[in-house]
């Protein structure tokens, strides 16, 4: 194992345990959840995924660094049939038992996105990554390489993830943006552009189908947890109005649906 991936290990396994993932696990959040599946998403993403693939029922979908696994768990609720995959032991150790207390048949893989080893070819009609996968992921050719040996033929890769053109700012809110870096400089924090998202899934052999770039729906998407938990609801009532935060005039989240074509 190179030391990246055992950074990377070690540092998930650590977060696993934080208070902000703690207050992701809550009864009231589970709760939400497992009343409204679709609320484990993006809404503009959640239209994507009805719109190619409308009877989830029987479906078999994978998610690769699948972290706090709610969207595994909405996609097990709407009838899918859920591999849930992750570097870290411990996120998946809370996820299961999550799993178990619904009454989920996820199953549940301790595994490498970039090479996703233990899935087998042509076996999957979705794998869906989300927020965080692509930001410690070195070899993005490879990776989509193997989403596309693991995609069924006509399957669908779709991915949702922080906005690149983000990259280049502080994204402190209520700031004008001030700029740290140049936006073509993706290394060593895996900031990964436009360009190298499409490029990578193109050149895998996937054809892309749609690309949608979203604005943050709630304050979250501002401040870490524990920034986020000491804002009080009359401050960032206006937080995603770019009028009142310039960084707010920026797309927020990408989204792109990709194909294996037959």
């Amino acid at each position: 194992m190179n030391k990246h991936l055992k950074q990377v290990i070690d540092s998930w396994n650590e977060t696993a345990d934080s208070d902000w993932y703690q207050s992701l696990r809550t009864e009231e959040k589970i709760g939400e959840l497992a009343a409204n599946p679709p609320g484990a998403f993006h809404p503009s993403v959640y239209q994507l995924i009805n719109k190619y693939l409308p009877d989830l029922r029987g479906k078999k979908v994978l998610l690769p660094s699948s972290g706090d696994n709610h969207a595994a768990f909405a996609f097990a609720l709407s009838g899918a049939a859920v591999t849930s995959a992750d570097i870290s032991e411990r996120q998946l150790e809370h996820a299961r038992e999550i799993a178990d207390r619904l009454n989920l048949g996820i199953r549940f893989v301790c595994d490498d996105t970039t090479h996703l080893l233990q899935m087998e070819d042509s076996s999957f009609d979705l794998v869906y990554t989300s927020n965080g996968t692509h930001t410690w992921i070195t070899d993005l050719e490879t990776m989509y390489q193997n989403v596309y040996r693991v995609l069924k033929p006509a399957g669908f890769s779709i991915m949702f993830d922080i906005h690149p053109f983000n990259r280049p700012f502080t994204g402190e809110p209520w700031k004008e943006p001030q700029i740290i870096k140049p936006y073509e400089e993706t290394m060593p924090y895996c900031h990964w552009r436009v360009q190298d998202l499409l490029n990578a899934m193109t050149g895998a052999g996937l054809s892309i189908k749609e690309v949608e770039e979203l604005q943050a729906v709630n304050a979250s998407f501002w401040f870490s947890y524990q920034e986020y938990i000491k804002q009080s609801g009359e401050k960032i009532a206006d937080i995603n109005n770019w009028k009142h935060n310039p960084m707010a005039a920026l797309p927020a989240w990408i989204s792109i649906v990709s194909q294996k074509m037959i």
